[in-house]
């Protein structure tokens, strides 16, 4: 029930994102820039509505942005995915709200900022999904407390399951200013932009290069809307100084799919990346200046794994050199560990290249370069494509992760699909005992036969032959098809993936009327008995069978969205992380990957508050660093 509820709403979604896009709404919502030093009251509006449409004149920014940000170091904590099992989730919830965490002979204090990356519930959204798997257990695990200071601010990105009720569950979540426990919500639209450090030039000072974070809202993958480009252009783009260095959270690892510049659905991010942080538009000469700012960081989920991605020039140097990655590096990171089940990571690409960066006189970048080699670009752009390496670290690991997929086929294992989720195999056992039924009506109707009397028929004759073939028939023609699929190029084609998951399940059904063939049905048995008996079987070969050849399906589906089903199948609960980042003095990033390998299953009531509070019963699961930290100088060595 739960899946035919979520292809409904994905299946609306899709359908009715292009005719009912809430981000144009959100044109009317105020777009003023967020502050973290002047956080609203309780339950009220963030910012003063906007008075104008117009662009603000330099006075006026000047005088807003006077103060500038709070301080010149915090911490900030990044996690997604995570709204899913309330075990992994309040696990998290609980890690990101303690004061400190002791991780390998390291301090790290709670986030001054909490950024959350996307997929806050699943599996799709509405206002119960969010107070239950989400509001609710972030709530419980950090309640208000009056003496914070400064108060914990909570961003939020939404992923393409926050867009499964069009967006509407979301804006209502995260957008009105309110608290959620201890942390407060800042934010009046989807996306967000905040200055972390440094200013803008103003009256009696000079302008100080510094961290921005932006959060980019790209729906399902779509194009990015007029009134994000106008909220972005207002209080980024023209604000951008040379020096300054942005962390950029996206719904999505959109440079996974990117293995030619410019191709599949990072477009559009390197559209914003070139066109609105790289460069601005400058309207009276109609050409494009170069704004000195550089994206240093990527950041983002949906894919239940963590990875990173180098940019290759960097990396190749200090191998070259045998030092600790350069800090000037620009990285590419995924951890989508914040609740939901566990991806695998052996399939992403050991290499991506993205487009070079734009030219700064061109009027416009929508020519993208199409790289055949180092050095080769399109129209608006210079330099080389830029390429990125995929590190070592991966959570789970290469091989680890081979091994993870075969566990929905292992009937030893307690991933074993049947076993993992007993309300599918009961369900497919009903199916084949349908289709079995139907298949049976007819075959007893041709012969003009009894139900019981056409079963015994079968068996006179050869009926080993008759086993052997009807076993045997369908798996030859699965072999057949898939090598001529192969050769025709439309094995991915929807129809033929379909298909080859129907043939699976006919081969299961063909099995169980095997075994119903060969038992020797004594005569004196009742007919009503023998039918039932023999529906039993097809049941429980159905459940069992049935679900071995949906698993083995799954596993042969090289790629697509069958593919991702064995994973989501077994619905790994452990294995769990975010990443808390470290923004120093001196300008440095420094990112410290955690993970929680074993989530906390045991829960009790605490004693020291009202008593509401939910605390591990054994104390809270050991933290470790997945990786060492990774240090991002403001500055990076390469354009």
């Amino acid at each position: 029930m739960s899946l035919a509820r979520t292809a409904l709403k994905v299946a609306a979604a899709t359908v009715f994102a292009d005719f009912g896009d809430k981000r144009e709404l959100e044109g009317s919502f105020p777009a003023d820039f967020l502050r973290l030093d002047k956080l609203p009251a309780a339950g009220q509006p963030a910012q003063p509505p906007v008075s104008s449409r117009g662009l603000p004149s330099p006075a006026d920014l000047q005088e807003e942005r006077a103060a500038g940000p709070g301080t010149s170091a915090m911490w900030i904590d990044f996690a997604a995915d995570l709204g899913d099992g309330f075990d992994a989730t309040y696990t998290v919830a609980s890690l990101l709200a303690q004061d400190k965490l002791a991780v390998d002979g390291h301090e790290l204090p709670r986030g001054r900022v909490l950024v959350l990356g996307g997929d806050e519930v699943y599996p799709v959204a509405s206002p119960a999904a969010y107070e239950n798997r989400m509001a609710g257990p972030y709530r419980t695990a950090f309640p208000a407390r009056g003496h914070l200071n400064p108060v914990p601010v909570m961003l939020a990105l939404p992923g393409n399951h926050d867009w499964y009720d069009g967006l509407t569950s979301f804006i209502r979540t995260f957008t009105r200013q309110r608290s959620i426990g201890g942390w407060r919500t800042i934010q009046t639209r989807s996306y967000f932009a905040v200055r972390l450090t440094g200013g803008p030039p103003g009256p009696g000072r000079d302008g100080t290069p510094g961290w921005w974070l932006l959060g980019l809202d790209s729906q399902l993958g779509q194009y990015i809307d007029e009134p994000q480009l106008d909220y972005f252009y207002r209080n980024v783009t023209l604000q951008l100084q040379p020096g300054d260095a942005i962390i950029l959270c996206v719904a999505a690892p959109f440079w996974v799919d990117a293995v030619e510049p410019g191709r599949g659905e990072f477009r559009q991010v390197n559209f914003f990346e070139q066109d609105y942080l790289r460069r601005r538009f400058d309207p009276s000469t109609g050409l494009f200046e170069a704004t000195g700012a550089s994206v240093r960081l990527w950041l983002t989920g949906d894919l239940h794994h963590y990875s990173r991605y180098e940019d290759s020039h960097s990396q190749e140097n200090s191998r070259t050199q045998n030092q600790a990655p350069d800090p000037g590096s620009t990285h590419m990171i995924t951890c989508g560990l914040g609740g939901a089940y566990l991806s695998d990571t052996h399939g992403l690409p050991g290499r991506i290249t993205l487009p070079a960066p734009a030219a700064a006189g061109e009027s416009s970048s929508t020519h993208y370069a199409v790289a055949t080699g180092a050095g080769h670009t399109g129209a608006g752009h210079t330099g080389e494509a830029r390429t990125f390496t995929r590190m070592p670290t991966t959570f789970p690991g290469q091989g680890d992760s081979r091994l993870l997929g075969p566990q929905l086929a292992n009937p030893f294992s307690q991933f074993w699909l049947p076993l993992r989720n007993p309300g599918f195999g009961l369900t497919l056992g009903i199916v084949h005992v349908v289709a079995a039924l139907t298949v049976w009506t007819v075959f007893s109707a041709f012969r003009g036969e009894s139900f019981v009397d056409s079963l015994r028929s079968l068996t006179r004759g050869n009926t080993i032959v008759l086993v052997t073939i009807m076993v045997l028939a369908i798996p030859l023609l699965l072999a057949i098809g898939s090598l001529l699929t192969r050769w025709w190029g439309v094995a991915t084609a929807g129809i033929v993936v379909f298909t080859r998951g129907a043939l699976y399940q006919l081969a299961a059904l063909a099995v169980s009327a095997a075994v119903v063939i060969l038992v020797p049905w004594p005569e004196s048995w009742p007919d009503l008995l023998i039918l039932l008996l023999a529906l039993a079987l097809v049941h429980v070969a159905g459940w069992a069978v049935g679900s071995e050849a949906f698993a083995l399906y799954i596993l042969a589906t090289p790629s697509g969205e069958v593919s991702s089903w064995k994973m989501s199948g077994q619905a790994i609960e452990d294995h769990k992380g975010f990443l808390r980042i470290h923004l120093a003095p001196d300008g440095t990033l420094t990112v410290y990957p955690l993970m929680v390998d074993t989530i906390c299953r045991d829960w009790q009531l605490a004693t020291n508050d009202d008593g509401a509070r939910l605390v591990p019963a054994s104390g809270l699961p050991a933290v470790r660093l997945l990786e060492e930290p990774i240090t991002i100088a403001r500055k990076g060595s390469t354009p």
